[in-house]
């Protein structure tokens, strides 16, 4: 995961390729760029580590097999290619688990797990007219909305069956069929977590006053671990630039993700929704999957889940549990068949803005609770011995 996503200069207040080092005060150093904390800076303290080991003139103290890919952000959609070659499979079947760095800590210092992530498909939905039949296929002017079917009109009422009337709970016939719920376990961490996080700082971070239909913090904690999403990440349609245009758009896309929990699979999503756009009369609107994986699960109790805990409390960090971390990335090739391994992510330190302007990963801390990337890079170094320990 080494890949990033599109970035506008315009949003930042540092150019987002040039990597700058700038003072944040309350934080400290801190490096600011596309990728700085997903992932590029938590993977590069996770390689500086290894230099440690070696540079101190020490063996390291388990054997690795590395697999990398760069194409994470558009689904992975190789992924299963390397992973499964034959030489790198028969490998990986010796591991005990596989582990992707990660940068876990708060600006209080505090630490949260997850014990797996949900899934993920993206994709376009278009309609035109050109495939419906119906409205121009091209732009004409928009005086002949009069007599003519509007191709976005016919996207936007598409989108309308795909959720519940107020946009929060799917609707796609079939969609959830498989989705397991939350344990008593699982429900339990959950209300552990809510106990120990700030809801008010969790809302400050993301800008917002109210989670859905004002449900308590502790029952948006379960909504976010457990509940599948359909969700538009961008509408687009004719003219979008200044001012205003008379135009009637000849095609209209939109660009979606459905997150997936387990025991739900990316390929049984993306069918159910093109079958339920045939059954609701929609069947002319192309679905363009772009990308997608399944979700992952690791037990609480597997090794690298112990050696992970055990690491952080020796550092006077009992970290916050949750069952499942809301974002996805491509585990499900280690946790999944063939090979049914543990994975998990690991890493002190700090970083911010995935995805966002002025994306950062700290380099050197204000806070002695808070790793910057020296604490980081030396967690990862205990981590590896606390592993080789580990029965």
């Amino acid at each position: 995961m080494y890949d990033v996503k599109q970035f506008d200069p315009k949003e930042w207040a540092s150019p987002p390729l040039d990597a700058a080092i700038i003072d944040r005060p309350g934080v400290g150093k801190i490096l600011m760029g596309r990728g700085a904390v997903n992932q590029k800076g938590p993977e590069a303290t996770f390689l500086a580590a290894l230099h440690a080991i070696r540079g101190a003139g020490k063996k390291l103290p388990v054997n690795f097999v590395f697999v990398a890919e760069g194409e994470e952000e558009i689904g992975s959609t190789h992924f299963t290619q390397v992973v499964r070659q034959p030489e790198v499979l028969e490998a990986l079947k010796k591991t005990i688990g596989v582990y992707m760095p990660f940068a876990s800590q708060d600006l209080d210092g505090t630490v949260t797990t997850f014990y797996g992530a949900k899934g993920v498909i993206e994709l376009e939905l278009v309609s035109s007219g050109a495939k419906w039949g119906r409205g121009p296929v091209k732009d004409v002017h928009s005086s002949n909305k009069a007599r003519l079917d509007s191709p976005a009109w016919h996207l936007v009422e598409a989108l309308a069956t795909l959720v519940s009337p107020d946009g929060n709970a799917p609707a796609i016939d079939g969609l959830a069929d498989k989705a397991r719920p939350l344990s008593d376990a699982e429900k339990k961490m959950i209300a552990n977590a809510a106990k120990r996080l700030n809801e008010a700082n969790v809302m400050k971070s993301m800008g917002v006053q109210h989670w859905v239909h004002d449900v308590s913090f502790e029952e948006s904690l379960q909504l976010l671990v457990s509940r599948p999403t359909v969700n538009i990440e961008g509408l687009v349609a004719g003219y979008t630039g200044p001012g205003g245009k008379t135009i009637l758009p000849g095609r209209a896309v939109a660009k979606m993700d459905l997150r997936l929990v387990p025991d739900m699979k990316a390929t049984e999503a993306a069918a159910a929704l093109k079958a339920h756009l045939a059954k609701h009369g929609f069947g002319d609107i192309e679905v363009n999957v772009t990308g997608g994986y399944d979700p992952t699960t690791t037990p609480m109790d597997a090794l690298i889940s112990r050696a992970e805990k055990a690491v952080y409390n020796r550092a006077g960090i009992d970290p916050i549990e949750m069952p499942r971390l809301a974002g996805s990335w491509p585990g499900y090739v280690f946790t999944g068949e063939p090979l049914k391994m543990p994975a998990s992510h690991f890493g002190l330190g700090h970083g911010n803005g995935a995805h966002a302007p002025d994306e950062y990963y700290l380099i050197e801390s204000a806070n002695p609770k808070v790793c910057g990337m020296d604490g980081a890079a030396l967690s990862h170094v205990e981590y590896l011995y606390e592993l080789a320990a580990t029965k």
